[in-house]
């Protein structure tokens, strides 16, 4: 197939969108943090690099590898970003599509728009394969909570600050009896 000739040789550029997109979802100073090269001291950023790499060249090859165990990984790390939405958890998988066209748009034929359709079915099923880990995630994550509620643990946990928290606030409070006693 031409179009994983394509997609090797634009494995960079697709890679580095793709990795893009995927950071979009975090916060600007959070992403600064995810693009360090150490993967000791940033295992998240070099976790999703790695496992959209890993993704991708399973994509591109002739029989689509197994990559089971990546998308899991990379769906339990959205997983316990709660402020995503499931849809915007998964739209990295299916956003690989629109990328991948861009990308090669230069390049594009009407033999690539033949080959289109087996690609985009394989990253359709690469994406039903990151629902089912995602929901099996977060529902391990409720299963947790659960457990904490009934023992009682979250009490000591939930709402709870740090010490440096709770100086932090007694200083405040003082200077702010301070200002409201001046004139």
């Amino acid at each position: 197939m031409r179009i994983l000739q394509l997609l090797a040789e634009k494995e960079s550029t697709i890679l580095s969108a793709w990795l893009d997109y995927v950071f979009s979802d975090f916060k600007p100073e959070a992403v600064r943090f995810l693009r360090g090269k150490d993967r000791f001291a940033n295992p998240l950023g070099q976790g999703y690099s790695q496992g959209l790499q890993d993704i991708f060249v399973a994509l591109r090859s002739e029989e689509l590898a197994e990559v089971g165990a990546v998308i899991e990984y990379l769906m339990k790390l959205r997983a316990v970003q709660v402020e995503l939405a499931p849809s915007q958890a998964l739209a990295f998988l299916f956003e690989l599509k629109k990328i991948i066209r861009q990308e090669c748009r230069k390049e594009w034929s009407p033999e690539l728009d033949q080959e289109w359709p087996e690609l985009a079915s394989r990253i359709d099923r690469l994406a039903l394969q990151g629902f089912d880990h995602y929901m099996a995630s977060r529902e391990l994550l409720y299963q947790v909570r659960i457990r904490e509620l009934k023992s009682g643990r979250h009490i000591l946990t939930d709402h709870v600050k740090c010490p440096s928290a709770l100086v932090r606030e007694d200083l405040n409070r003082q200077k702010q009896a301070e200002n409201d006693g001046q004139p």
